[in-house]
């Protein structure tokens, strides 16, 4: 059954994509699409919030809600055209997460690598890339996959293994994205093994879900089709 807050979200939806309200322009007070909709202020938030994650919609303190233009959407593990890093590192130690994650042992040495990618004003990408000490590698400039910097410094990479998550995401990472933190995200999680199954880092990429998207391929051999 389609909520009270979904159905306003659907109508003012309805007419930013027809043109009633243009990207832009101001939307009506809250207290008078409260009014008009005939629903509480916190029922027409929560609609505006939806539409917020979608990015449809604006809040501006004390200007009021606007409407937006969509970022432009990319494709994870697409080339990001245009699109600028930036990349710092630090000594750490592994936390519990990270020891499981890595094959070692909480509180062994690692280097971590940030990574900000950005278009104009819109930040695509937030990339933590955690290698050993032993591997640890030059601050290069890197994309946000985490793959070329090991690569660039001879780290024998073979696979790489993604596991990606829809969550919202945690203070520090909308403060880092510029978004709310009820704005959905994707989180991945990369492995990097070599050919015999070491594992060599551990990337955790978060991507807003306004802006991007996942497209799969898998290859289909003639003995994997289905059989009547």
């Amino acid at each position: 059954m389609t909520t009270r807050y979904e159905q306003v979200a659907d109508d003012l939806r309805r007419l930013i994509a027809n043109g009633t309200y243009q990207v832009g322009t101001r939307l009506p007070p809250e207290s008078r699409l409260s009014a008009h909709y005939g629903v509480s202020t916190p029922t027409l938030r929560d609609a505006l919030e939806v539409l917020r994650t979608e990015g449809l919609v604006a809040k501006f303190q004390g200007r009021g809600n606007f409407v937006s233009a969509p970022p432009e959407r990319i494709t994870y593990l697409a080339v990001l055209n245009g699109a600028h890093t930036r990349l710092s590192s630090a000594a750490t130690v592994a936390t519990p997460h990270l020891a499981s994650r890595l094959g070692t042992s909480p509180g062994a040495p690692l280097t971590e690598y940030v990574c900000l990618a950005h278009r104009d004003d819109d930040l695509y990408v937030l990339a933590h890339v955690y290698v050993p000490r032993a591997h640890e590698l030059a601050s290069a400039a890197a994309t946000p996959w985490g793959d070329d910097l090991l690569t660039a410094a001879g780290v024998p990479v073979t696979t790489s293994t993604d596991q990606a998550t829809a969550r919202f995401p945690t203070s520090a990472e909308a403060q880092s994205l510029r978004i709310g933190t009820r704005t959905p995200v994707l989180a991945i999680e990369r492995t990097f093994a070599d050919g015999h199954g070491h594992v060599l880092g551990y990337a955790l990429l978060v991507l807003p879900g306004d802006r991007a998207t996942v497209a799969l391929t898998t290859p289909i051999t003639p003995d994997q089709k289905a059989h009547p």
